[in-house]
Protein backbone atom coordinates (compact mmCIF):
# COMPACT_ATOMS: atom_id res chain seq x y z
CA UNK A 1 0.00 0.00 0.00
CA UNK A 2 2.88 2.05 0.68
CA UNK A 3 4.32 1.51 -2.92
CA UNK A 4 1.21 2.77 -4.14
CA UNK A 5 0.89 6.37 -2.00
CA UNK A 6 4.53 7.03 -3.01
CA UNK A 7 3.71 6.41 -6.81
CA UNK A 8 0.36 8.09 -7.12
CA UNK A 9 1.92 11.31 -5.54
CA UNK A 10 4.81 10.63 -7.91
CA UNK A 11 2.09 10.49 -10.82
CA UNK A 12 0.55 13.75 -9.12
CA UNK A 13 3.92 15.90 -8.97
CA UNK A 14 4.60 15.01 -12.53
CA UNK A 15 0.83 15.73 -13.83
CA UNK A 16 1.62 19.33 -11.91
CA UNK A 17 5.10 20.24 -13.51
CA UNK A 18 3.59 19.38 -16.90
CA UNK A 19 0.41 21.58 -16.43
CA UNK A 20 3.14 24.03 -14.95
CA UNK A 21 5.34 23.46 -18.57
CA UNK A 22 1.95 23.77 -20.78
CA UNK A 23 0.74 27.06 -19.28
CA UNK A 24 4.32 28.72 -19.62
CA UNK A 25 4.46 27.21 -23.38
CA UNK A 26 0.63 28.90 -23.92
CA UNK A 27 2.19 31.94 -22.40
CA UNK A 28 4.90 31.98 -24.74
CA UNK A 29 2.73 31.56 -27.56
CA UNK A 30 0.47 34.45 -26.95
CA UNK A 31 -2.10 33.14 -25.03
CA UNK A 32 -3.26 32.54 -21.30
CA UNK A 33 -4.48 29.32 -20.84
CA UNK A 34 -5.48 30.52 -17.26
CA UNK A 35 -7.91 33.30 -18.06
CA UNK A 36 -8.17 32.39 -21.95
CA UNK A 37 -6.86 36.26 -22.34
CA UNK A 38 -4.00 37.30 -25.21
CA UNK A 39 -1.39 38.47 -23.07
CA UNK A 40 0.94 41.19 -23.73
CA UNK A 41 2.38 41.51 -26.88
CA UNK A 42 4.52 44.57 -29.03
CA UNK A 43 4.50 47.95 -26.88
CA UNK A 44 2.37 47.03 -24.24
CA UNK A 45 5.14 44.13 -23.60
CA UNK A 46 8.35 46.49 -24.12
CA UNK A 47 6.33 48.71 -21.43
CA UNK A 48 6.18 45.89 -18.92
CA UNK A 49 9.31 44.51 -19.92
CA UNK A 50 11.11 47.38 -19.13
CA UNK A 51 9.56 48.35 -16.22
CA UNK A 52 11.79 45.11 -15.31
CA UNK A 53 15.15 46.86 -16.09
CA UNK A 54 17.46 48.91 -14.12
CA UNK A 55 17.91 50.91 -17.47
CA UNK A 56 14.06 51.84 -18.47
CA UNK A 57 14.39 54.25 -20.91
CA UNK A 58 17.71 52.72 -23.29
CA UNK A 59 15.50 49.18 -22.60
CA UNK A 60 12.44 51.10 -24.26
CA UNK A 61 14.45 52.71 -27.43
CA UNK A 62 16.28 48.93 -27.83
CA UNK A 63 13.43 46.75 -27.91
CA UNK A 64 11.29 49.38 -30.37
CA UNK A 65 14.23 49.67 -32.64
CA UNK A 66 13.00 46.99 -34.90
CA UNK A 67 10.09 48.27 -36.94
CA UNK A 68 8.45 45.16 -38.50
CA UNK A 69 9.04 42.92 -35.55
CA UNK A 70 8.74 45.15 -32.08
CA UNK A 71 5.11 46.53 -33.01
CA UNK A 72 3.81 42.81 -32.61
CA UNK A 73 6.88 41.15 -30.16
CA UNK A 74 6.53 38.26 -28.47
CA UNK A 75 9.47 37.69 -25.18
CA UNK A 76 11.68 36.02 -27.69
CA UNK A 77 11.45 38.12 -30.51
CA UNK A 78 12.10 40.84 -27.58
CA UNK A 79 15.41 38.63 -26.87
CA UNK A 80 16.24 38.90 -30.42
CA UNK A 81 16.26 42.34 -31.05
CA UNK A 82 18.46 43.14 -27.79
CA UNK A 83 20.69 40.92 -28.76
CA UNK A 84 20.98 42.35 -31.96
CA UNK A 85 21.14 45.92 -30.64
CA UNK A 86 24.06 44.28 -28.55
CA UNK A 87 25.83 43.04 -31.18
CA UNK A 88 25.33 45.91 -33.38
CA UNK A 89 27.25 48.15 -30.42
CA UNK A 90 29.83 45.66 -30.06
CA UNK A 91 31.19 45.74 -33.55
CA UNK A 92 31.02 49.72 -33.20
CA UNK A 93 33.31 49.04 -29.93
CA UNK A 94 36.06 46.65 -32.74
CA UNK A 95 35.69 49.47 -35.02
CA UNK A 96 36.61 52.20 -32.15
CA UNK A 97 39.67 49.72 -30.43
CA UNK A 98 40.76 49.09 -34.03
CA UNK A 99 41.47 52.89 -34.35
CA UNK A 100 43.05 53.56 -31.70
CA UNK A 101 45.28 50.94 -31.45
CA UNK A 102 47.01 52.42 -34.91
CA UNK A 103 47.67 55.70 -33.07
CA UNK A 104 51.58 55.77 -32.59
CA UNK A 105 51.33 58.50 -29.90
CA UNK A 106 49.76 55.78 -27.45
CA UNK A 107 52.07 54.10 -25.02
CA UNK A 108 53.17 50.26 -26.36
CA UNK A 109 51.13 49.20 -22.98
CA UNK A 110 48.33 51.00 -23.94
CA UNK A 111 47.93 49.70 -27.42
CA UNK A 112 48.20 46.40 -25.69
CA UNK A 113 45.57 46.72 -23.49
CA UNK A 114 43.25 48.05 -26.29
CA UNK A 115 44.57 45.11 -28.45
CA UNK A 116 43.36 42.53 -25.72
CA UNK A 117 39.92 44.73 -25.72
CA UNK A 118 39.70 44.19 -29.21
CA UNK A 119 40.24 40.32 -28.72
CA UNK A 120 37.28 40.27 -25.94
CA UNK A 121 35.09 41.92 -27.81
CA UNK A 122 35.12 39.94 -30.86
CA UNK A 123 34.46 37.11 -28.01
CA UNK A 124 31.61 38.53 -26.65
CA UNK A 125 30.10 39.62 -30.91
CA UNK A 126 30.42 35.74 -31.08
CA UNK A 127 28.61 35.17 -27.84
CA UNK A 128 25.93 37.08 -28.46
CA UNK A 129 25.61 35.26 -31.95
CA UNK A 130 25.62 32.14 -30.02
CA UNK A 131 23.04 33.45 -27.77
CA UNK A 132 20.47 34.46 -31.22
CA UNK A 133 21.12 30.64 -32.34
CA UNK A 134 20.62 29.32 -28.88
CA UNK A 135 16.99 31.53 -28.90
CA UNK A 136 16.19 30.35 -32.15
CA UNK A 137 16.13 26.69 -31.02
CA UNK A 138 14.75 27.25 -27.93
CA UNK A 139 17.59 26.63 -25.00
CA UNK A 140 17.15 29.69 -23.59
CA UNK A 141 19.22 28.18 -20.91
CA UNK A 142 22.10 27.90 -23.18
CA UNK A 143 21.48 31.40 -24.06
CA UNK A 144 21.40 32.34 -20.50
CA UNK A 145 24.98 31.20 -20.38
CA UNK A 146 26.18 33.20 -23.50
CA UNK A 147 25.58 36.10 -22.31
CA UNK A 148 27.13 35.55 -18.76
CA UNK A 149 30.24 34.63 -21.35
CA UNK A 150 29.59 37.75 -22.95
CA UNK A 151 29.48 40.02 -20.23
CA UNK A 152 32.16 38.26 -19.01
CA UNK A 153 34.68 39.75 -21.57
CA UNK A 154 33.20 43.13 -21.39
CA UNK A 155 34.88 42.87 -17.99
CA UNK A 156 37.96 41.47 -19.01
CA UNK A 157 38.41 44.10 -22.14
CA UNK A 158 37.57 47.09 -19.63
CA UNK A 159 40.05 45.88 -17.11
CA UNK A 160 42.89 45.99 -19.87
CA UNK A 161 41.95 49.63 -20.55
CA UNK A 162 43.31 52.01 -18.43
CA UNK A 163 41.29 54.79 -17.17
CA UNK A 164 37.43 54.88 -17.58
CA UNK A 165 36.87 57.44 -19.41
CA UNK A 166 37.75 56.95 -22.76
CA UNK A 167 35.49 56.34 -25.49
CA UNK A 168 35.70 52.35 -25.37
CA UNK A 169 34.82 52.57 -21.62
CA UNK A 170 31.90 54.60 -22.31
CA UNK A 171 31.20 52.36 -25.21
CA UNK A 172 31.50 49.29 -22.88
CA UNK A 173 29.09 50.67 -20.20
CA UNK A 174 26.17 51.18 -22.99
CA UNK A 175 27.25 47.34 -24.17
CA UNK A 176 27.21 45.93 -20.75
CA UNK A 177 23.43 47.27 -20.05
CA UNK A 178 22.44 46.53 -23.33
CA UNK A 179 23.52 42.72 -22.53
CA UNK A 180 21.68 43.37 -19.12
CA UNK A 181 18.47 44.13 -20.92
CA UNK A 182 18.53 41.00 -23.30
CA UNK A 183 19.33 38.75 -19.66
CA UNK A 184 16.28 40.27 -18.33
CA UNK A 185 14.37 39.43 -21.83
CA UNK A 186 15.80 36.11 -21.36
CA UNK A 187 15.16 35.76 -17.50
CA UNK A 188 11.12 35.80 -18.86
CA UNK A 189 11.80 33.50 -21.31
CA UNK A 190 12.97 31.08 -18.46
CA UNK A 191 10.08 32.14 -16.63
CA UNK A 192 7.05 33.98 -18.60
CA UNK A 193 5.31 34.06 -15.41
CA UNK A 194 6.99 36.66 -14.02
CA UNK A 195 5.19 39.04 -16.43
Amino acid sequence: MEHSTKLFWALVLCVAVMAHQTTALEILKGTNPLIGEVTLRGKSLIDKVCTLSPSRDICVQVLSSDPVKSPNANLKDLAIISLRFAATNASDILTDAKILIDDDNLDPDVQQGLADCKENILDAESQLEDTIAALMVDSEVDAQLWLKAALAAIDTCDASIPGDDDVLSVKSAIFRKLCNIATAVNKLLVNPTKL
